[in-house]
């Protein structure tokens, strides 16, 4: 078996103390499956359950293996074989997307431990795998739920996790919005976007189930990481302004309604394009800098893109590189990886910021490139925590480009603002910031 960490050692036995309900929350590359998957050996009773996204399955599976021998067992599709076994000592692996339709068989092989990989993907409360999660977890006595970034957005989101871990403290969801969400009543309903009182909530999960440590505090041989603002122009200014033009006056014009579910989606819709626009008018300067790169070093880079057109202009011009998607297969993921960690020859990793911005290893590379920007800067950390983990030995250098003057100048200065306020629940501190960023971009826009 791999040996741990001390700070590892430590949050398995943290685990323990809260008797197998944890949030294990540490930041990202400190080897929170590792942890898991060592307090499933020390624990295992019956069956254990690992839920996590689909991109991640076989990740888990194979660190399984590697860490402490444990067979697993990978779910695919969405219908149980009529045959399907129900012995109880078995580790198994499932998607969000499918768990609803395996719940009942999962139920009667009646686990012991059920693991929630990258637990935000239940912030929804009225999401169908947010009940699939509660389904397959009642009467479950342990339960962990592991993500670096729990927090994505705003209190609100965690409730799910809290309220599935500690159900006699986080009963019900409208104390608990009132409380810590800011909650206020308005013309088309609760908006419980804000946040308040955090460094109460902060105490209340580090007392009651939360497991956090920060590489800074725990890992002082881990190289800190540096960030990089790249600013480029695009190749058609009169083509962006026309469509920021256009887009301005809509939002102006349908402000008024902002609160409205269809507006409110419909404003996204706009600003996406008018981000997506911005990426493809700066997609030369990318390929030139990633060629420059290439060429003036000797080193490996990671690449992530967003829309399938600038991922497929990037793969199109380096023909020897690796790339992952979402259209890339489960079983082909890992071997995507290792190809790109273990041969010298292969010098760039091109993923789709969604699929491979969690979960994997690429620390053969201590350089990572974001061509395109996300909606939240937990995906930004998630993705700069691919290099920057257990492993490797060189300081991480992050570089953003940014078209000048466009959507993407103001989403990234949003972003970077609102790092504090999700770091807040997490590490403690205090904010009376409402965790959103659509409504200060269309200001931002507008202005």
């Amino acid at each position: 078996m791999t040996k741990l960490y001390k700070y590892q050692k430590q949050g398995v036995l943290q685990i323990e103390k809260f008797k197998g309900r944890a949030l294990l929350a540490d930041e990202m590359g400190l080897g929170k499956t590792i942890q898991a998957l060592y307090y499933h050996k020390r624990n295992k009773k019956r069956t254990t359950v690992v839920v996590c996204p689909a991109s991640l399955k076989y990740n888990w599976a194979r660190e399984a293996s590697v860490h402490i021998g444990e067979h697993a067992e990978i779910i695919e599709g969405r219908k149980p074989p009529s045959s399907m076994g129900f012995n109880q000592n078995r580790f198994i692996i499932i998607n969000y997307e499918v768990l609803g339709a395996w719940v009942k068989h999962l139920r009667k092989m009646k686990p012991s431990l059920v693991i929630l990989d990258e637990c935000h993907y239940i912030k929804n409360r009225a999401a169908k795998r947010t009940k699939a999660v509660k389904a397959l977890c009642k009467g479950v006595k342990e339960i962990i739920a592991i993500s670096g970034t729990p927090l994505t957005n705003r209190p609100a989101e965690l409730f799910p996790i809290l309220n599935l871990l500690k159900p006699s403290k986080f009963k019900a969801f409208m104390p608990y919005a009132l409380r810590y969400c800011n909650a206020r009543k308005t013309p088309w309903g609760w908006d419980f976007k804000g946040s308040q009182n955090l460094n109460e909530l902060h105490e209340n999960l580090t007392e009651l189930m939360m497991v956090r440590r920060r590489k800074k505090d725990v890992l002082k041989d881990l190289p800190e990481k540096s960030r990089h603002v790249i600013t480029v122009p695009i190749s058609d200014r009169k083509e962006y302004d026309e469509a920021e033009e256009d887009l301005i006056a809509w939002l102006a014009k349908h402000s008024a309604g902002k609160a409205r579910r269809a507006q409110s989606a419909e404003r996204l819709v706009k600003m996406g394009y008018l981000k997506r626009l911005a990426a493809e008018l700066k997609i030369e300067a990318v390929v030139e800098w990633i060629k420059n790169f290439l060429e003036e070093t000797d080193g490996k880079l990671v690449v992530f893109g967003i829309h399938k057109k600038i991922i497929d202009r990037i793969k199109s011009e380096f023909k020897n590189s690796v790339f992952l998607t979402g259209e890339t297969k489960s079983k082909e993921r890992q071997m995507v990886v290792d190809k790109f960690q273990n041969d010298p020859s292969t010098r760039l990793f091109i993923g789709n910021l969604q699929a491979a911005g969690v979960g994997l290893t690429l620390t053969a590379s201590s350089t990572v490139l974001f061509a395109e920007l996300g909606w939240t800067p937990s995906e930004h950390t998630q993705g700069e925590d691919r290099i920057h983990r257990i492993g490797q030995r060189n300081a991480a250098a992050c570089y953003y480009m940014i078209a000048d003057n466009t959507i993407e100048e103001k989403l990234s200065q949003i972003i970077q603002n609102k790092q504090s306020i999700l770091t807040a629940t997490l590490d403690g501190g205090e904010t009376k910031e409402e965790l959103t960023i659509f409504d200060e971009l269309q200001k931002e826009l507008i202005s």
